[in-house]
């Protein structure tokens, strides 16, 4: 009798969409050549996506439409865990901040192993992290995966450095993307691709 309750149990906890124990869910930024088969667009691109996910194992697993209906989950419940998932990411990053010979500014980086380490854009908290460093109004490029650029929308250190940031795409196992894009209130915003 044990048995079938904790069976029972089980069955329920899979079939009515909860988060496994160790399960964590994130929207991870994609290029859109992926064959990923959930596909979300960002606004003003055709070259990148988010793609809803899980981090199995240190490994990116894409959410499939028949596993999204055999969990009963939304893309609203996964949006919930990804920002946590992005926000824990981000805390967990260290920041380079690269300075000119003056000492002054000119973008922040993250690189790591972690392969969720180009999502972390998406932490409610990423701008406010950079705000006192680079300002209110942000651009970020994310030539792959492991990196992220952080820079000011107020001048153009992104079109100096376009000649690194398409290198690193185009030499990368897991390209992301070659464009630039703003990010404001949480949100990405295509500004173009780097040439």
């Amino acid at each position: 009798m044990k048995l079938k309750c904790v069976i029972f149990v089980f069955l329920g906890l899979i079939f009515a969409g909860a988060r496994m124990p160790g399960e964590v869910w994130a929207f991870v930024v994609e290029p859109s050549f992926t064959d990923a088969k959930i596909q979300i667009p960002i606004e003003g691109s055709n070259r990148t996506i988010l793609t809803p996910a899980r981090l199995v194992d240190g490994y990116i697993e894409t959410l499939t439409m028949d596993e999204k209906k055999a969990r009963n989950i939304s893309l609203g419940e996964i949006r919930a865990s990804a920002l946590q998932t992005a926000s824990d990411v981000l805390d967990g990053m260290t920041v380079e901040i690269a300075r000119d010979k003056n000492n002054v500014v000119q973008y922040a980086a993250i690189e790591s192993d972690d392969p969720l380490t180009a999502s972390c854009v998406l932490a409610p908290d990423f701008a406010a992290y950079f705000r006192d460093i680079l300002g209110p109004d942000l651009l970020v490029a994310m030539p792959h995966r492991y990196l992220v650029l952080i820079f000011s929308k107020q001048d153009d250190v992104h079109k100096k450095m376009a000649e690194f940031i398409i290198n690193a795409y185009l030499s990368a196992t897991w390209p992301v993307s070659r464009e630039i894009f703003a990010l404001e209130n949480g949100t990405l915003t295509s500004q173009g691709v780097l040439e």
